[in-house]
This record gives structure tokens, sequence and C-alpha cells, in this order.
């Protein structure tokens, strides 16, 4: 079973329109992004998870780690995009793209529910509660955990880009802020926020 075919293509780069000349140049570049953010958000997340444990804030997306399903159908599109580009047959890589996505996508909806699971369950085990008030509305914003509920607070429920640069020092430290810290750090920035709008 062959992997890669490196056949000639039958129509060459200079035989193209400019228009299509264009598409074969740029083409490469969506899947080799692809590759390249699936790879940076597993390892980032990979990270969080290992940090479980060791810090007070964890602010995690987990259900994205089975975007790495994703990184075997997208290098065979970057490959095909590759070929065409010097005017070699992409057909081969095509269809192992297609047929990849067709396996890894089904896998990858079911690691989401899979890793999810797994992920807060390890998270409550160690000890960490879900912090709603600095968790983003959005359904796609990371889920806030904090190894101390009792810094979960709805003051801050608001400003939670300042919470998570609060808590990222004793994070690196492998430290816990005081609740007396926190309070006196959301009524900074509130009123620093009220003197910004007030002009002062």
């Amino acid at each position: 079973m062959k992997i890669v075919e490196w056949k000639h293509a039958d129509k060459k780069l200079s035989e193209l329109k400019l228009k299509e000349l264009a598409v074969c140049v740029l083409a490469p570049l969506l899947p080799a992004s692809f590759c390249v953010a699936i790879v940076y958000v597993f390892l980032n997340e990979l990270g969080v998870f290992k940090s479980i444990g060791e810090v007070v804030y964890i602010k995690e997306n987990s259900g994205r780690i089975p975007l790495i399903f994703l990184f075997f159908p997208f290098s065979f599109f970057l490959l095909a995009s590759i070929q065409r580009l010097i005017n070699f047959c992409p057909k081969l890589a095509t269809e192992y793209f297609i047929k990849g996505a067709a396996l890894m996508l089904p896998l990858f909806f079911l690691g989401i529910f899979i890793t999810n699971f797994y992920v807060e369950h390890k998270l409550k085990q160690t000890g960490y509660s879900h912090c709603y008030w600095y968790t983003g509305a959005s359904f796609r914003a990371p889920d806030v955990w904090l190894k101390n509920d009792s810094l979960c607070l709805q003051s801050g429920s608001l400003m939670q880009s300042d919470i998570a640069n609060f808590f990222e020092p004793f994070n690196q430290q492998g430290t816990e802020p005081s609740l007396e810290e926190l309070e006196t750090f959301i009524t900074e920035t509130k009123q620093a926020w009220e003197d910004h709008i007030n002009g002062r």
C-alpha cells in the first residue's frame, strides 16, 4: 500500500491560468496553518492538563485536545498542495485526505466527550471547583477551575482577563493568593476602570 505517490502531473503550472496558478501557490498555506494551529492547541492544552494539582488557577478547554486527530488528514492535504505546487499529481494524497477526514471526524467528536469527562473528573478528584464567575459566557470560552473555591468571587465576573493575569504569577510560583489580595485587586481594577472612563 502506497502512502505517497510521486507521479508527474498531466498539466504543468506554466500551462495554468493565472487564477489557477494563484490557487496552487497559496493552497499550501491553509493546511500548513491548520497543522501548526492543531499542534499548538494540543501542546497548550496538554500543558494545562499536566499542571493539574500544581497551580491554583486553571483555564482549560480540554475539548480541543482531540483536534490532534485532524492533524493526520490535514497533513495529507498539505502534501497534496505541495505536490501540485511542484508539478506532481496530488490524487493519492487527496484521497487519503478525504478518507482520513471521514475516519478522524467521528473520532474527534467522540474524543471531545471522553476528554471533557476525563479532565473534569481529574480536576474534581484533585480538589478543584469550577468557577462560573470567571468562565466566559461564550460556549467556546475555556472553563475556569480553582483549587480554593473561596477565591471565586462574583465581583470579578466582568473582568475575566484581568483575573487570569492576577493569578498568573501565583501559578508560576506555585503559591496561592489570599482572599484579601484578590478582593483588593478587584477593587483597585474597578476603580482604575472608572477613572479611565471619567478621564481622570
